[in-house]
């Protein structure tokens, strides 16, 4: 199931085309921003 935190770290990676960025903007580690895409993209079935 989708869930609004994966849409919004998603948003962010993209406005700041950046991971490590993107990262810092929503004060969570980078490792835990990649798990969070990678959860969404296993739920969509698609890479992102």
């Amino acid at each position: 199931m989708v869930e609004l935190r994966h849409l919004r770290y998603f948003l962010e990676v993209a406005r700041y085309e950046h991971v490590s960025r993107a990262a810092d903007a929503l004060h969570v580690t980078q490792s835990t921003l990649s798990h969070q895409i990678n959860q969404l993209e296993t739920v969509l079935g698609i890479q992102l």
